[in-house]
């Protein structure tokens, strides 16, 4: 995939797991969970870098979090999910993080023919084998150091 003209990268945190204040585009507080389709402001196949993040502060068992993108098609439709990246957390807590290179990222060979780049936009994060309580899964920018 060739990358083109976008935004480099997220403007701040998105929450694709966990809890959220209101904001200015919505006037409630709200709890997205796992699964949870999210649309992006921002093509992350423009970005050259974004990050991950995935915490909790403890569990019954080791948490996985895998994160699936999406391309927006050329009729506005959502295409298919790729898996894009796969992190754990044990079951004790913490906090890690995955830096994704957007320009790496290839679309489904479905999607390919119908979406103009850059066009992954659509984000859920699929959280196994539960939720824990207090959990956040978020995508940001990664600022080259």
């Amino acid at each position: 995939m060739t990358p083109l003209k976008g935004n480099p990268r997220l403007d701040a945190a998105t929450v694709l797991v966990g809890w959220t204040n209101r904001s200015a585009t919505r006037s409630t507080d709200k709890v997205f969970t796992s699964g949870e389709v999210v649309k992006l402001n921002t093509k992350l196949d423009a970005a050259s870098r974004f990050s991950l993040l995935v915490s909790h502060p403890g569990h019954s068992a080791a948490v996985t979090v895998v994160l699936h993108l999406a391309p927006e098609l050329r009729d506005g439709t959502r295409g298919t999910f790729i898996p894009v990246a796969t992190v754990a957390v044990p079951a004790e807590g913490g906090r890690v993080e995955a830096t994704i290179s957007g320009h790496d990222i290839q679309l489904n060979a479905a999607d390919v023919a119908n979406a103009d780049l850059p066009a992954l936009c659509f984000a859920k994060a699929v959280v196994t084998p539960s939720t824990p309580e207090g959990m956040v899964v978020g995508l940001t920018a990664t600022l080259p150091v």
